[in-house]
Order: C-alpha cells, then structure tokens, then sequence
C-alpha cells in the first residue's frame, strides 16, 4: 500500500486529507439529513401569482 511506502511528510499528509474529507462528509450528510424548516410555518403562497 501507498501508506507503508511514503515518507512521514507524505503520510502526515494523507491523514490530514482524510480528516478533512471526513469533515467534508459530515457536513454533507448534516445538510442532506438535517432539520428542515417545517413546511406548515412557511405562507402559502403561489410562486405564480
């Protein structure tokens, strides 16, 4: 594997990215599958009038 062969700098380095794509994909999932605003509290109005 990559990992084994990189130097520290290099391993340091993918570790940061994994971190941040970690962050990345919860923000994602937090947007996707966070607290919407409830449909019920907006006016009901037609886009169209």
């Amino acid at each position: 594997m990559l990992e084994y062969s990189a130097d520290a700098a290099v391993r340091s380095a993918m570790a940061r990215a994994h971190a941040e794509r970690g962050q990345v994909l919860k923000l994602a999932w937090t947007w996707l599958f966070g607290k919407k605003p409830v449909p019920a509290l907006r006016p009901k109005v037609s886009r169209w009038a």
